[in-house]
Parts: C-alpha cells; structure tokens; sequence
C-alpha cells in the first residue's frame, strides 16, 4: 500500500493576500525575499558601534534582547545602534525553503549593506547563541541535544508576542530551524579557525553553568568564554547582563 504524501500547511506570506499585514521597515533581497528588521539605540548615522542582533527560536525581530534591556546611559556613552531582523520565515520576513546556515550568513551581509556598508557585523556574544545554541554543543561535543528541548525551552513561548512570529506557518520558521540543524551543512564547525587572527575582532560566548538546555563545552583558545556562575539558560534576561556584555564586546569592559 503507498503510504500517502505529508505535505506542510499553506503558508500565508506578510503582504500576500490571504496574509499578515506588513507593519515593519523591510528590504528587498536579492533573490526577490524581503526581510523585515527593526531598529534601536542612537541613529546609525551618528553610532560608534553599530550591531547587527541575531533571533532566537521562537522569536523574532522584537525579542532582540540586548537592546531592549541595554541601559540608556550605556547607549548614550557608548553610541551604541542596534538593529534586529525576522529570520526567514519568521515575524514579516518571507520564508526561505533552501535556507542553509550559509544562506542566513548571505541574508545578514545584504542587511548590513542596505542600512549602511560600515555597519559592524561581527556576532554579538549571546544573541549569535541565541541563533542556534546546538551549534555551540554539537561542534565541541559531536551530540545534538533533543529535539523536544528546542521546541519546549523557549522563553518567547511564554510571551504574547511568541504567536505573532509564526503567523505565517511553523514549517518554515520553527520546523525549518530543525531541518538545518539536522540537514548538510556547508562547513564542519570543527574545521573553524580563528577569523579575526589579525586581531580586528574577537568572538565571545556567555554561558550559564547551570544550562540544562545547551551544555558546553569550549575547547577552542580563540573564543573569549565567559561563564556564569549559578546562571541558567535564560540568564541574557537579568537586569544587567545586557550592559555587562555590551561593555565586554566594545571597551573590553572597562
């Protein structure tokens, strides 16, 4: 007996007919997607630093945590802009049925361009776990962590606007996260070298010993690793990790 064909639900793409509205700011790329994005902080055209804030699961554009709990004393003296977008599929981005790890690099690098050439694009400490923690897990451990941890741990399912990020369709927001995680990548992690061996960056990752969600374990000297003591996997959220980690990144926390 042929077993019947499972076919994901029809989307209902932001602007389309049967659709979402589009509320946000969004950019045309170049293969004809739009990417919605929102902005923080001061104006760019005034910014010494200007970031480039990576979503989570279940998230979207306003869950761009650093900026939302960043002090405005700390973005006043430091100029600090920030700029937050919907992942394919998520929130007023169009979907991306080939997205890849590096088809998510290629979507940051138009965003960065559009706004402005000289914006910084370097990862932000937790916002670039926030992305895709298993990454972190899987390449020094060679394991995934369940699927079922991914889809339950979230902290955005707790929030009203957790449901607006998936308006139109799971597959591909959610389900196409898992996919990538779980499909051929382009690169072995485990074969990244240092890419600022010049010194014109550096990459940093916070950690809560007590993630039960993603452990790690970080056998790479290049990476500035950051442990929290007592904290768990919600830890970004505390009332001063955001400007703790802002400071560590831009002035070396001084």
């Amino acid at each position: 007996m042929d077993l019947p064909v499972i076919q994901p639900p029809p989307l209902k793409i932001c602007g389309s007919p049967n659709g979402p509205s589009v509320t946000a700011p969004r950019i045309r790329l170049k293969d004809g997607r739009y990417l919605a994005y929102k902005e923080y902080g001061v104006p760019k055209d005034v910014a010494k630093y200007k970031i480039i804030y990576v979503h989570g699961f279940k998230s979207g554009r306003h869950n761009a945590y650093v900026a939302n709990t960043l002090s405005p004393e700390i973005i006043e003296e430091l100029g600090v802009y920030i700029v937050s977008f919907d992942r394919p599929g998520y929130g007023e981005s169009d979907p991306n049925p080939k997205r890849t790890v590096k088809s998510m690099e290629m979507d940051i690098e138009e965003l960065a361009d559009h706004l402005q050439p000289e914006v910084d694009t370097r990862p932000v400490g937790y916002s670039r776990c926030s992305l895709c923690p298993w990454l972190f897990y899987w390449w020094n451990t060679q394991k995934l962590f369940p699927v079922s941890s991914a889809l339950a741990s979230s902290s955005d399912a707790l929030s009203s606007q957790a449901s607006q990020q998936v308006t139109q369709g799971v597959f591909e927001s959610l389900h196409r996260d898992l996919i990538v995680l779980h499909g051929a990548w382009e690169f072995d992690p485990l074969d990244l070298a240092n890419p600022f061996s010049n010194n014109e960056g550096s990459v940093h990752l916070w950690h809560g010993d007590r993630d039960k969600t993603v452990p790690i374990t970080i056998n790479r000297p290049w990476i500035h690793y950051h442990e929290i003591s007592g904290a768990s996997h919600f830890f970004p959220l505390g009332d001063v990790m955001s400007d703790a980690i802002i400071k560590a990144l831009l002035i070396g926390g001084k």
